[in-house]
């Protein structure tokens, strides 16, 4: 079998694998790679949260399972976060929420900075409150921005750091395939 070995921090080597969605065969040397997304080895579960969203409504990752979940962690003073965040926003209007969500995770303690940001980028996605960083941990957050893609079964797919083109044909054919599996025929 032919495996892509990635040299991720400190170099150390870290294979692309291929993913099953559903039951079928998604390679990561393909996508993901193009994405530069790398898929976690050996695959894991994401860790539960319970987190509030910029409106104080409580969300329990419980609730995200049978929904493809992009986790984008950011900050308003991130430069490169702020770049991304018009992409992120039509990857999401690409797909029904009820099948695809992205919600977009910040530690910032600012809720009126953190709501004009989102108002002057006219974005609409879901801002949830890391206040305590205790997600950001979870997930092994070191940069921003940090963006975690989770299958429907609560599985990590995969993990990209630094900016990337969101609303990329690539990028929507990809999440097309993990919302509709049955395409992928």
């Amino acid at each position: 079998m032919l495996q892509v070995i990635v040299f991720l921090l400190f170099g150390l080597p870290i294979p692309l694998l291929p993913h099953t969605v559903s039951g079928h065969s998604v390679w990561a040397n393909d996508t993901l790679s193009s994405l530069q997304i790398v898929p976690p080895i050996p695959p894991a579960q994401a860790p539960h949260f319970r987190i509030v969203t910029l409106e104080g409504i409580p969300v329990d990752s419980q609730q995200l399972l049978g929904k493809v979940v992009l986790l984008n962690f950011w900050a308003t003073w991130c430069g490169p976060c702020k770049e991304e965040m018009p992409a992120l926003n039509r990857l999401q209007e690409h797909f029904p929420r009820d099948k695809f969500k992205i919600l977009a995770v910040t530690t910032d303690i600012q809720p009126k900075a953190i709501q004009a940001f989102w108002n002057l980028l006219h974005l609409n996605m879901e801002v949830l409150l890391d206040e305590t960083q205790e997600v950001s941990q979870q997930f092994f957050v070191r940069g921003l921005p940090t963006t975690i893609l989770i299958g429907s079964d609560g599985t990590i797919l995969g993990r990209a750091m630094g900016p990337r083109d969101w609303d990329s044909q690539d990028a929507i054919a990809f999440i097309r395939t993990l919302v509709n599996p049955e395409s992928i025929e």
